[in-house]
């Protein structure tokens, strides 16, 4: 049997008003920062202005990547770092963290989130969607009614690169983004938030929790603990999808005990596959590593995505699962298409389907595995936060309310997925 991808994402686009309409609130916690975005092919002169100094093993180091073709995360201890670059790159301020990544793509479509953040300084309000709700004394507030104060964190920068184009007078094979980090950041600990959250969690839809690969080295075990606190008290109001995203952990700390500490607490794990051959044999089956993974630390569902597709095992209903993982796959090239978190309206103009590496639907144990090829842009406009826009899509329709019935016939957990 042969699917229409690119049909099924049509149909998928035709329902996306249904599926908002069955939106429920997603709580996302506990990572929101600024980024400082800028083109790595615009930096020559920086890089030249670097020799001598900690900059040059940075730009050495991007250079590298870039020509690997190798995306992810680099820490770098320089206290100074902050200023330097500022002085000498000029970028554009937007939104970091996954969970604000994933509340801004929620807003954006005009699904409810809210978004736990201590920082309200003015720097980091500007970057957040104004429709995505904070916590409040009031209860949940829109961003745009929050006064802003403080002074807020030092950004990070986000060096982009780009297939087609040269670094070292070689041509680049994969278009990604290299997230350098100058300091270690704590998780948002936004005391409105750890209360409504708790109170608003057994008629919300999905929970997030992020930020963990960025924690100074002495509060690991702290803030591991406060994490799983709160998703203890999500759960025990009846939340039933709790989404734990580690991202890529560049310094010494290490996934492993992240996901020993937290996973008690969620449902759902998810990972780009450069982060799962970091915890598995790169050697196994990717369906066989996520299984594994899944029952090593008790998930019911772990999802891995990668530039050509998506794939979930899960324990949960394979149906809707494919229309989650379609609907993340969607938001993520129309954001790549676009440059920024847009509203998907049609097929993204060059995007290609790619055949499946494994079969779009399988039983494995007791296991559903299904999989989806991504629409896959080889020169895309940015390629900042398509993975954490990805995971808003996923959990847009796992965390949908299917009592509350629109049209039938298109509705998105039931996607008439056609074939050849």
């Amino acid at each position: 049997m042969t699917i229409d991808w690119r049909r099924a994402y049509e149909a998928l686009i035709a329902g996306l008003p249904d599926l908002v309409g069955r939106a429920r609130l997603t709580l996302c916690g506990f990572s929101a920062c600024v980024d400082v975005y800028l083109s790595l092919h615009d930096t020559e002169l920086a890089a030249q202005a670097a020799r001598a100094t900690p900059a040059a093993a940075l730009f050495a180091e991007l250079k590298w990547r870039a020509i690997a073709g190798v995306g992810g995360e680099v820490f770098l201890d320089w206290p100074d770092g902050a200023a330097w670059l500022a002085d000498h790159v000029t970028g554009t301020r937007g939104l970091g963290g996954t969970s604000a990544q994933a509340a801004n793509l929620l807003a954006t479509l005009g699904a409810p989130a809210l978004l736990a953040l201590a920082d309200r300084s003015r720097h980091q309000l500007a970057v957040v969607h104004p429709d995505v709700c904070l916590a409040d004394a009031r209860g949940p507030v829109r961003r745009s009614e929050i006064v802003a104060a403080g002074a807020g964190a030092p950004p990070h920068y986000i060096f982009e690169f780009t297939a087609g184009r040269t670094v070292d007078r070689q041509v680049l094979r994969r278009s990604s983004r290299v997230i350098v980090r100058l300091n270690h950041s704590e998780l948002q600990h936004d005391a409105e938030f750890d209360r409504i959250s708790v109170e608003l969690a057994g008629s919300a839809g999905a929970g997030i929790l992020s930020g963990f690969n960025e924690l100074p080295p002495a509060r690991t075990k702290a803030e591991y603990a406060f994490a799983l606190r709160t998703a203890e008290a999500w759960r025990a109001r009846g939340l039933g999808t709790i989404h734990l995203e580690l991202g890529d952990f560049p310094d010494e700390s290490s996934p492993d005990e992240a996901l020993a500490a937290l996973a008690p607490a969620a449902t759902s794990f998810g990972a780009s596959l450069s982060e799962l051959d970091g915890l598995m044999p790169a050697s196994d089956p990717i369906e066989a590593r996520a299984i594994a993974v899944a029952e090593r630390y008790g998930f019911s569902r772990v999802c891995i995505h990668a530039d050509h597709w998506a794939l979930a095992v899960t324990r949960g209903d394979p149906e809707i699962e494919t229309t989650a993982l379609l609907t993340g796959c969607l938001v993520a090239a129309a954001r790549a298409a676009a440059g920024q978190i847009v509203l998907p309206q049609s097929y993204p103009d060059g995007a290609q389907i790619n055949p499946l590496p494994f079969p779009a639907s399988q039983r494995l144990g007791g296991w559903h595995v299904v999989a989806v090829p991504s629409p896959y842009l080889a020169r895309p406009t940015a390629t900042i936060g398509l993975g954490d826009t990805f995971l808003a899509g996923t959990l847009l329709v796992l965390g949908a309310d299917a009592s509350r019935t629109g049209r039938a016939a298109n509705s998105p957990h039931r996607l008439p997925i056609q074939t050849l």
